[in-house]
């Protein structure tokens, strides 16, 4: 895949609670030149979010502990500064053009992600 100049101010957002999966999509990111910002949970991503940051894409697991996806997904959509940052979700075991469309997400990925599909995603959103 071909490196594009990234908006180093608006890095991807990785909301994922596992570490190793966390850790190899944020070096894939940087890799690529695109910066990256991984947390562990929906809660740690919406703090960071109402703190101020504004990532070019955020990147949702949508199966983890204590708060799902789908519920960090509802309270982005209802607060308007934060509704249109766009969103792919993953997962290893939901999938559909239906969820897509319910979760109202750019694309959703399984798990394990296709690394080319998930570059091609943050390059439509990221590339200045």
């Amino acid at each position: 895949m071909e490196r594009v100049a990234a908006d180093r101010s608006r890095p991807v957002l990785i909301v994922e609670d596992d570490d190793e999966v966390r850790d190899v999509l944020i070096v894939a990111c940087e890799l690529h030149g695109y910066p990256a910002i991984g947390v562990p949970s929906a809660d740690a991503a919406m703090e960071r979010l109402r703190a101020g940051l504004r990532p070019c894409l955020i990147v949702l697991d949508l199966v983890m502990p204590n708060r799902s996806g789908w519920e960090f997904r509802e309270d982005q959509l209802a607060d308007p500064a934060l509704a249109s940052i766009p969103t792919v979700a993953m997962s290893a075991a939901i999938q559909g053009d239906s969820i897509r469309e319910t979760l109202q997400v750019e694309a959703l990925l399984p798990k394990p992600v296709d690394m080319d599909r998930l570059l091609a995603l943050i390059a439509r959103h990221c590339a200045r």
